[in-house]
């Protein structure tokens, strides 16, 4: 949650926690709004954890107007996807 008035860029760091995956796991958040996140664990071994810290590293960011819109903030995290129907031969292409 960002209860501030300027967009924020956050980024998980689990350090060297690697069986925890954050989805997302970086992104922008505009000011006074929330994004929820997943949380998942998963480890080939038995482990107990007890009071660890997994750190949510946040930095204050300016967006510029988006080109196309010209909204003033774009939502963004690294769980969204662009996709674009191609050609056959573009496909081909893209293939090699």
């Amino acid at each position: 949650m960002n209860n501030g008035d300027r967009a924020v860029k956050f980024r998980w760091n689990q350090g060297d926690k690697d069986e925890f995956k954050f989805y997302p796991s970086v992104g922008h958040l505009k000011g006074h709004s929330s994004k929820q996140i997943k949380v998942v664990f998963k480890s080939g071994k038995t482990v107990k954890y007890d009071k660890i810290d997994l750190v949510c590293e946040t930095f204050c960011i300016d967006q510029k107007p988006d080109p196309e819109t010209g909204a003033k903030y774009r939502d963004w995290d690294d769980t969204m996807k662009t996709m674009r129907m191609v050609r056959p031969s573009e496909y081909r292409k893209i293939m090699k």
